[in-house]
């Protein structure tokens, strides 16, 4: 099997919105990888836990999770 690369040389800049235990969670995968001597970036962690992660109950677990703290899903009556 062939994995399709993509034409592109550069990603899309796009606004991500997250809580503050994200960022230090970014952070804090930030310098663990820089500390094996790794060139490293906020950006190259998202794609690798992109690139890590299975369509999976934990994943399930995880969505719902963040989802009860995102205010966007909360019902107007609540």
């Amino acid at each position: 099997m062939t994995v399709k690369r993509n034409s592109s040389k550069r990603g899309r800049p796009m606004n991500l919105y997250l809580y503050d235990a994200d960022v230090a969670k970014i952070r804090e995968l930030v310098s663990w990888v820089a500390a094996s001597g790794e060139r490293v970036s906020d950006s190259l962690i998202v794609r690798t836990a992109l690139r890590v992660a299975s369509a999976d109950k934990r994943f399930l677990a995880a969505y719902r999770d963040a989802a009860s703290a995102d205010q966007r899903f909360r019902e107007a009556n609540s």
